[in-house]
């Protein structure tokens, strides 16, 4: 492998592997109300069923308001669902070099192509999951600030490692 295509390869695994992380933690750190409210739910007793099922409810209300409010601002929409559509064709692009390799009778000759499509899955997929979180961010700047420096460790990792 060329020192060029170790690069790309080991920025695209990084930066895909921590734009995964924040993706989870963002959406864990979503949900972590309801599910206090529901573990809570669960372990109450029979006298205070009805005041666990209203904070069951209103923690469900004021998630719904929270995403309610991200989603209705300027081009979240537009941005949700381009980085929906981004990181399905992700998945599509990061598994086209590996199908090839995998039906070829000579796997060696796709090892380029593999690693272009990597590099292009890891391009749409953190793109689309930096256009998810903004959707639903208050703070799109932010989230875009966060983006930029976890693509920038990918980078670094990738010259790194050579």
């Amino acid at each position: 492998m060329t020192p060029l295509g170790h690069i790309i390869s080991v920025v695209a695994i990084w930066t895909m592997m921590l734009f995964g992380l924040r993706f989870a933690a963002a959406a864990g750190g979503w949900l972590v109300p309801i599910g206090i409210a529901g573990w809570r739910l669960a372990r109450c007793k029979e006298i205070d069923k009805r005041t666990c099922k209203i904070r069951f409810v209103r923690a469900v209300d004021i998630l719904h308001l929270d995403l309610n409010r991200a989603i209705t601002t300027p081009w979240s929409g537009t941005l949700l669902f381009a980085g929906s559509v981004l990181i399905g064709l992700s998945y599509f692009f990061g598994s086209s070099g590996d199908a090839a390799q995998l039906v070829s009778r000579y796997p060696e000759t796709w090892k380029s192509y593999d690693i272009a499509t990597d590099a292009a899955a890891a391009v749409m997929s953190v793109t689309g999951m930096s256009f998810v979180q903004a959707a639903t961010a208050q703070r799109r700047t932010a989230s875009f600030l966060v983006s930029g420096a976890l693509i920038a460790t990918g980078i670094g990792i990738g010259v790194v490692t050579l």
